[in-house]
């Protein structure tokens, strides 16, 4: 399934801007990691999953351990709502940003705060081009053979980082419905305060 961007006309007005020669190269750079971007997706993207099944994930929390979730969510579900899922699963207030990425092949680890091929909440707009958002991202649109697992992180002040690890799949019971998902199905750990106390 290809999915688009929602990129109105930042292509032509960005050309607009280097024909009339404002911050040249600049701009050209923004537009080949556009173009990167575009590219790695379309590697990303699959319509082979079944979309009313059943995806079982791991998803660890990387600042206290073990704090762990397993999570099952249905295929024609978006990742808005995986992402509220988790935080919830945490006992959080889903009052920040998130953004869920893809390793980077040049690098050989995770970075932080520098993975380039990330989809973000709604109403993200702190990249220089347009990006792919988690309500438009459905979890059976993702080729979990090539990708199999993701970094997932909430609120980037305090930079809750999660690894989400793909399990498995399975048909969807004729007693289960939609609305069920997405759920926890096994859990370890208690997760930090969001909003600790401060100190006087």
């Amino acid at each position: 399934m290809i999915i688009k961007i929602d990129e109105g006309d930042f292509k032509q007005s960005i050309n607009r801007a280097i024909n009339k020669g404002n911050h040249v190269d600049y701009l050209k750079n923004v537009l080949k990691d556009f173009d990167d971007y575009e590219k790695f997706f379309l590697n990303v993207f699959t319509d082979k999953n079944p979309p009313h099944s059943v995806y079982s994930f791991k998803v660890n929390y990387l600042l206290k351990k073990p704090v762990w979730r397993e999570f099952e969510i249905c295929g024609v579900q978006e990742f808005d709502l995986f992402a509220e899922a988790i935080t919830d699963s945490m006992e959080w207030y889903n009052d920040h940003m998130h953004g869920f990425s893809f390793p980077d092949s040049k690098q050989n680890h995770w970075q932080l705060n520098i993975l380039p091929y990330t989809f973000y909440a709604p109403g993200w707009e702190d990249d220089p081009f347009p990006t792919y958002k988690s309500d438009q991202i459905r979890i059976e649109n993702l080729d979990y053979k090539k990708f199999p697992k993701l970094r997932f992180e909430f609120d980037y002040g305090d930079g809750h980082l999660f690894d989400i690890e793909y399990l498995n799949i399975r048909p969807m019971e004729e007693n289960e419905v939609v609305d069920e998902f997405p759920k926890v199905i096994d859990q370890r750990g208690v997760a930090p305060e969001q909003y600790p106390p401060c100190d006087l």
